[in-house]
């Protein structure tokens, strides 16, 4: 018990340490006895207090305290351990919007407080959000605000509302509208036409019988948000209204796959706006949507997704009333500014910084970054990357590591090898500056605010149609490889001390997490995708024949090993990139541990080195330590709400690609018999 309590008062005291770093200059002045027994206790805490063998089942002995800790069940979404670390970035940023700096916050940081301390002040105000509403919308159609006794049914033009919504909110109703990358070449944009995101999500959701609770659920919640802004109107019109709203949406959810899980490439045709008019007619005319939207006729080529879904509209469109489609669009309108609301369950100023994050990522990273900025951090992780590539080079030069690669493709993965760099995120603050000009937010009117900040997205994100695609278009909470620059990409919220390292942790942590990952990101340039991408980029099969049918035999191992997780805890499993994340789980794994022992031998493992790479707290040795490590990576706890998992279970990876590791086995003196001791074990890398 006394062992239990104190992991919990060094976990708490690891947090305290977090949050002031960066922040406080005490926060350099605890001692690495302090630092280092306050990470101990971090880890411990998440150890499973049943004592689990780690050589059945590794996960729950390194993460069995997990779910008692962050229970998914509380915010009904996964949680993981690296949302930590997105949490850690939340509360400082918290922190930095809340202050002012005179004379050194540029127009674009005043701006970016502006919103984040008008949304503190006034996000829960339903008088504001309607307020704002009424703004950029009448509400002729039924809705209470407006009486508009001349209100008639056959000058209501549906079209022309959406677009204008479209425009001024980024609201899809009715109709999806979206800028994306061209999925055969991606180095430019195209138009998605088609069916918008229902909240309830897929066809399935709202057709079959088996979620008629759920959707009862849906149509009360609705329900009860038409009461909070509206509690003068008698009950009959909330559920009147809220009846609709789910009718419309079933009708809608007619035109969805059938098959949720079918890629945009297997639901897309490719049409003009003329071709489209030409089939749907003035029902739904996608040429004059179009215009409304961009101001101009569009006569380039589109992708419509679903197929089925517009004439499907055609059909909700023509067989419903008019009072009841307006009715629909107000609401959804409505609904997309109460969504800015703060949630119960959530901390108004983490809330508002999320908000920030949404809209203005770039620039909030770029601040975060002039703030936080952590030069050890970026010393240590080129570092650790350049470990890693010395490790994987080596196996690529030696003839007997990687046999099953001929000498001619090892010799083009080394040059590939060598142009992979770090790509540390960072921007133009000027450009960010620029992008913000003619924005107008004030302090206290957090609604407004809104719908002048959605407006602006919604130009932007549009306007990128005849934009080449730029790497800061997305991103990434981890280090994400880029198949088409051959480059890592680094977040800047990645670099936050003593989260994964810290000069006075064991180095084994490091190479567990900060290894581990950049190996995984690393090893999809020369997976089953990656082959097809060469040094520079270009879409380029440098693999010759016997490399990928020896890839394929041994590729097949894996597949045959985790063929049997079509399902865990009574879910579905279907991931889609199961090979590609098999394949970086397994090497990673490998080379990573590999890079720390190589280390290890290099420190001339002395005494004090030992010592060094120990924590107290945890009797576990130095290679233990790296595995403890690496499986708290991939903590995790899912909703009982969850339907369907569309990547391989954290628990399902770890024990699997462990099961495969000799030096695992060999750290925690597994038998032959153990189940993470595979007697055939599965390798590539």
């Amino acid at each position: 018990m006394e062992s239990w309590k104190c992991s919990l008062t060094g976990f708490a005291l690891l947090s305290i340490i977090w949050s002031c770093a960066g922040t406080h200059p005490v926060a350099n002045n605890y001692t690495n006895d302090i630092l280092r027994l306050a990470k101990a206790a971090h880890i411990k805490a998440y150890l499973s207090t049943e004592e689990p063998r780690p050589c059945d089942n590794f996960y729950n002995y390194a993460c069995g305290n997990w779910p008692r800790l962050h229970p998914a069940r509380l915010h009904n979404k996964k949680t993981n351990y690296l949302e930590e670390l997105q949490e850690l970035f939340v509360r400082k940023s918290a922190d930095m919007l809340k202050s002012t700096k005179p004379g050194a916050d540029s127009s674009a940081d005043r701006l970016l407080k502006s919103f984040y301390s008008s949304c503190y002040a006034q996000a829960n105000n339903t008088a504001s959000a309607l307020a704002a509403l009424l703004q950029v919308t009448d509400f002729r159609g039924g809705w209470p605000e407006i009486r508009v006794p001349s209100w008639y049914h056959y000058e209501y033009d549906w079209l022309q509302v959406v677009a204008m919504l479209k425009r001024r909110l980024g609201v899809d109703i009715l109709i999806g509208l979206d800028v994306v990358l061209d999925y055969k070449e991606e180095r430019m944009h195209r138009l998605k036409l088609g069916a918008p995101q229902l909240p309830l999500g897929h066809r399935r959701q709202y057709l079959d019988a088996g979620y008629h609770d759920a959707r009862e659920r849906y149509e009360r919640s609705i329900r009860v948000k038409l009461e909070a802004y509206f509690p003068e109107q008698p009950d009959r019109w909330h559920e009147e209204v809220a009846s609709q709203v789910l009718q419309i949406e079933q009708q809608l959810a007619k035109g969805l796959p059938h098959n949720a899980a079918l890629t945009l490439e297997q639901t897309t045709r490719q049409r003009t706006a003329a071709e489209m008019k030409a089939a749907y007619g003035n029902y739904v005319d996608v040429s004059r949507y179009l215009q409304m939207i961009f101001n101009d006729s569009m006569y380039v080529d589109l992708y419509e997704t679903p197929e089925d879904y517009m004439s499907n509209l055609v059909d909700v469109i023509r067989n419903t009333p008019k009072l009841h489609l307006a009715n629909y669009t107000i609401w959804r309108a409505l609904d997309t500014l109460d969504q800015a609301r703060v949630p119960a369950t959530v901390q108004p100023g983490m809330w508002c910084v999320q908000l920030v994050r949404k809209y203005f990522p770039q620039h909030l990273e770029s601040l975060f970054h002039r703030n936080y900025n952590n030069m050890d951090m970026i010393n240590e992780l080129q570092s650790t990357w350049a470990d890693i590539k010395r490790v994987f080079r080596e196996d690529l030069q030696a003839s007997t590591d990687l046999h099953w690669l001929t000498l001619d493709t090892r010799q083009k993965a080394i040059a590939k090898l060598e142009a992979l760099e770090l790509q540390f995120r960072n921007h133009d603050d000027t450009q960010l500056i620029r992008q913000m000009h003619g924005l107008h937010l004030h302090p206290d009117q957090f609604y407004q605010n809104l719908v002048r900040v959605l407006q602006w997205h919604t130009q932007r994100q549009l306007s990128k149609l005849v934009e080449e695609p730029q790497l800061t278009d997305q991103v990434y909470k981890v280090p994400h490889y880029e198949l088409t620059t051959n480059k890592m990409q680094i977040p800047i919220t990645f670099l936050q001390a003593r989260f994964f390292w810290d000069p006075a942790y064991p180095n084994a942590l490091k190479y567990g997490t900060l290894g581990v990952l950049l190996a995984r990101q690393m090893l999809h340039g020369f997976d089953d995708v990656g082959r097809h991408f060469d040094r520079h980029g270009y879409r380029n099969n440098w693999w010759d024949v016997t490399s990928e049918s020896s890839f394929a035999r041994r590729a097949q191992c894996f597949q045959e090993q985790y063929a049997i997780f079509v399902q865990f805890r009574d879910k579905p499993v279907k991931d889609k990139g199961l090979l590609s994340r098999i394949v970086a789980d397994n090497g990673a794994l490998n080379i990573a541990y590999r890079a720390y022992t190589k280390w290890l031998k290099n420190s001339a493992e002395t005494p004090i080195i030992y010592q060094r790479e120990r924590l107290p707290l945890l009797d576990h040795s130095e290679n233990e330590l790296f595995y403890l490590a690496y499986a708290q990576l991939y903590c995790s706890d899912y909703p009982d709400s969850l339907e369907i998992f569309d990547e391989l279970p954290e628990q399902l990876r770890v024990n699997t690609a462990l099961s495969n590791s000799e030096q695992f086995a060999n750290a925690f003196r597994c038998s032959r018999d153990d189940k993470l001791n595979a007697r055939f074990k599965c390798a590539l890398y």
